[in-house]
């Protein structure tokens, strides 16, 4: 027996007619939202795996006329790291530093082009091994599997195995 778990994902869409946005909503239980002008779907998919949760979301989504550009990596600034953990921003700043807590490293920046920006799922998991409190609920995928699946998208492999 396959567990299954609840993973969310946030999907950066191509144009997104008000029909198909209104199918997401409602079928998906998406939440939609628009950052400069292009439409992103945050949706909870139960899979036993981050990419088999991908796969199954991806083409459900298209089915419904939705065209998925890419799974979002939802990079984090200290500011929102403080935010997300109900920390200080000191506190962040003392984690990345390696001054506090230096028996759980805190993860390189992902991005670090005149501001240092961390992938949220890594962040997640530094926080549960530290013993941080972090909203278990769902799962998230991790960088690594976020890029294996833009690989597929952009090579327009996917989904291999809906």
């Amino acid at each position: 027996m396959t567990v299954e778990q609840s993973f969310e994902l946030r999907l950066r869409l191509g144009e997104l007619s008000e029909e198909t946005e209104d199918l997401l909503v409602r079928q998906l239980d998406a939440v939609v939202s628009r950052f400069a002008g292009v439409p992103y779907a945050t949706v909870l998919q139960d899979a036993p795996s981050g990419r088999e949760a991908a796969h199954r979301i991806v083409a459900r989504v298209r089915d419904l006329g939705g065209n998925v550009q890419s799974v979002d990596f939802d990079y984090v600034t200290r500011t929102e790291i403080a935010d997300r953990l109900g920390a200080t921003r000191q506190a962040v700043a003392y984690w990345v530093a390696g001054l506090r807590q230096a028996d759980f490293p805190f993860p390189h920046p992902a991005i670090q082009a005149g501001v240092e920006l961390w992938c949220w799922s890594d962040v997640v998991d530094w926080a549960l091994a530290s013993n941080h409190a972090v909203d278990e609920a769902v799962t998230l995928l991790s960088a690594d599997e976020i890029a294996v699946i833009n690989g597929e998208l952009a090579a327009g492999r996917m989904p291999i195995f809906a």
